[in-house]
């Protein structure tokens, strides 16, 4: 058993509009990351903020279950342990709300490598990509440790844990586009993609 992890609980400060609620032509890039996590997992969940909880429960109603997060104000490690903390598997693929190209395959993929595994994650040439990433749930424990020490830095924990880091040349079979990681930080982004309506 899996559960998929949508973490939509960012403040979006750099978009002129929320990023949970951004729209890639006719749909929001939640009901796309959706549509890609399909047939993977038996419970999908987004985790959002008290502030989101309710509008995006509207916007993605029946398609999916929305969690407040449980855990406020800690950043996207914040996210990861709110999303292991209500989760019911062992087995998590984190994700955040503003990665629009994210595929099937792909997830697939970083769920196998998590085998014997603590974490499995992408590494890029630019660094780690822990916001796209498969987590066992026992991770939570550990993650929970570091914020009580005030750490928010997302793989710090990952020095504690067993880490099968995932060259993205594994991934690139998966990524036709070349943009499988690219997520969307500001409006300038939204334009050079050539998302906008």
């Amino acid at each position: 058993m899996a559960t998929g992890i949508i973490l939509a609980g960012g403040a979006s400060s750099r978009m002129l509009e929320d990023k949970a609620f951004l729209r890639f032509g006719e749909r929001t890039v939640i009901e796309i990351q959706l549509e890609q996590m399909e047939g993977l997992f038996e419970e999908v969940l987004v985790i959002a903020n008290t502030e989101r909880v309710e509008r995006l429960a509207e916007v993605l109603e029946g398609l999916v279950r929305v969690v407040e997060e449980p855990v406020r104000g800690k950043g996207p490690l914040g996210g990861i342990l709110s999303g292991l903390t209500v989760s019911s598997s062992e087995k998590n693929f984190v994700l955040a709300c503003d990665i629009p190209y994210v595929k099937h395959d792909a997830i697939a993929y970083l769920l196998e490598r998590l085998e014997g595994y603590d974490v499995a994650v992408p590494r890029t040439p630019e660094g780690l990509e822990p916001l796209h990433a498969a987590y066992n749930k026992r991770c939570a424990a550990i993650i929970e440790g570091q914020l009580g020490e005030g750490d928010l830095k997302v793989t710090d924990f990952y020095g504690k844990v067993k880490v099968n880091y995932i060259e993205y040349d594994e991934l690139a079979v998966f990524d036709s586009t070349g943009m499988l990681l690219t997520n969307v930080n500001s409006p300038e982004d939204v334009r050079r993609l050539g998302t906008q309506d």
